[in-house]
């Protein structure tokens, strides 16, 4: 499996193309939601710090360039929001086919999921359905990764 280099990303979903992974407001508060959003290359609330943990089994974190804080997951069920937080949070990157990928929770088989295609739509945790396009994500790196 090969997961992208450590560098920084904006992070977009398939289905969803035109919506990528963005804090909200860039908000530093823990549990502000991460949610989908057209890209606007004005702000870095939209910008991934990419941190491999253990490239071998997928390992990664994922740091916001606005808030400088992590994205999370405020619960490990079905239905629960990805976040922003100050607390390190590791996610399993599986790729599906070359370039596309399904972020996990690290101690679930829940993955992130895009409900829908609607701007500030919060990216929420399911169950892995591997034809289900609104739970893949490509990672676009920034020029000089």
């Amino acid at each position: 499996m090969t997961i992208p280099v450590p560098g920084t990303y904006v992070i977009y979903n398939i289905q969803y193309s035109t919506l990528d992974v963005d804090l909200h407001w860039a908000n530093v508060s823990d549990g502000a939601p991460v949610v989908g959003y057209i890209y606007n290359e004005s702000t870095q609330n939209m910008l991934w710090n990419l941190q491999v943990v253990d490239e071998e089994q997928g390992l990664v974190q994922f740091v916001n360039l606005a808030g400088n804080n992590y994205a999370g997951v405020s619960g490990e069920i079905d239905g629960s929001g990805v976040i922003g937080t100050s607390i390190e949070t590791t996610f399993k990157l599986h790729e599906r086919k070359i370039g596309e990928y399904e972020i996990q929770t690290y101690n679930s088989e829940l993955v992130w999921e895009l409900p829908d295609g609607n701007n500030f739509t919060e990216i929420i945790l399911s169950p892995p359905i591997s034809f289900y396009d609104n739970q893949a994500w490509q990672f676009i790196p920034l020029d000089g990764n």
